[in-house]
């Protein structure tokens, strides 16, 4: 399973190194509307999202609606020690920099500290998403831990363009199952046992 995982994930990066900047664009502006639309997007108030890095589906604008819609837009800060989440409001994109792996991570401020329980929603980047709801990432654990742990009870959607969207992504067992997947077409949401929300 492991190979079959690799060769997936090798496969998927080099699709969206290869993308068309302008569909890129295309279908990461059909992602912001299908979430936006969505009343879990619209119902929740503190949202963590995530900057765009290496060409991941861009949600700018819905950070940038939440905004002006008076929700906080907040976003994670990678702890390489322990692979761990730290999370921070942000109040425009001037608030981050480039943290780790590249990435653009909030500037950390007291103030604006976030602790995982309250956050509501999360919108989950990642290399390809399968219809059980699991997500294929880069390997690092991050969002697995912040799943499994505190995170545990915030929605899970994934921001996926049409390619990344797949039959599966040989899910293993510590892995963390999202609630849903968010492609141009629309929002496919999974139903799984114990959770309150259900495929409409």
């Amino acid at each position: 399973m492991g190979a079959e995982k690799d060769e997936l994930r090798t496969r998927l990066l080099s699709l969206r190194e290869g993308m068309d900047p302008a569909v890129a664009r295309r279908e990461s502006a059909a992602v912001c509307g299908v979430l936006g639309a969505d009343p879990v997007y619209q119902e929740a108030e503190k949202i963590l999202f995530y900057m765009p890095h290496k060409g991941e589906v861009d949600l700018r604008p819905l950070m940038e609606l939440g905004w002006r819609e008076g929700k906080q837009v907040v976003l994670p800060r990678s702890l390489p020690r322990t692979r761990e989440l730290e999370l921070y409001r942000i109040e425009s994109f001037r608030d981050v920099a480039q943290g780790t792996y590249g990435i653009r991570e909030p500037v950390p401020t007291a103030g604006n500290r976030v602790a995982p329980e309250e956050v509501e929603l999360v919108v989950v980047p990642g290399v390809g998403f399968d219809k059980a709801g699991y997500r294929l990432g880069y390997g690092g654990g991050y969002y697995d831990r912040f799943f499994a742990g505190p995170g545990g009870d915030a929605i899970r959607i994934g921001a996926a363009y049409s390619f990344q969207w797949v039959s599966t992504v040989y899910p293993e067992p510590h892995d963390q199952p999202l609630n849903g997947v968010a492609t141009p077409s629309g929002i496919c949401k999974v139903e799984r046992q114990g959770d309150t929300w259900r495929d409409q």
